[in-house]
């Protein structure tokens, strides 16, 4: 039987081992995405932000919906109506802040900010 200590080192191995294959799958997704994305692609999403996609756009919103939260956004509906951009830190009592001054009308159009926002963050990676 083994000891605590050599069930603690098996795990570790089998949690690095799943670190591991998590970021070779998060490299092998970000280049699928760089090689897909084209005009097309972010015309698609602006036309019809919700609901079925494209493959490669159906993978492009999968790998954007993984990344950890706090490389994410959110909108946020102010008095007015008008949408803003914000990011979340993912830390428990770190609200979240604004990314910018822009302002959407509508969800469609801020859902459609974010995405390019999350292009333009994963361009400059």
């Amino acid at each position: 039987m083994a000891t605590t200590e050599e069930q603690d080192i098996g795990l570790s191995q089998v949690t690095d081992a799943d670190e591991h294959f998590f970021d070779y799958f998060n490299t092998k997704q970000r280049e699928y995405v760089k090689k897909v994305l084209s005009d097309e692609i972010i015309e698609e999403y602006r036309l019809r932000p919700l609901g079925h996609h494209s493959e490669p756009l159906e993978r492009t919103l999968a790998y954007f919906r993984r990344l950890p939260i706090d490389q994410q956004y959110a909108l946020k509906r102010e008095n007015d109506g008008t949408y803003r951009m914000i990011s979340i830190s993912g830390k428990r009592g770190v609200p979240p802040t604004y990314v910018s001054d822009e302002t959407f009308q509508t969800l469609n159009e801020g859902y459609f900010g974010i995405f390019l926002r999350q292009i333009q963050d994963m361009m400059e990676d």
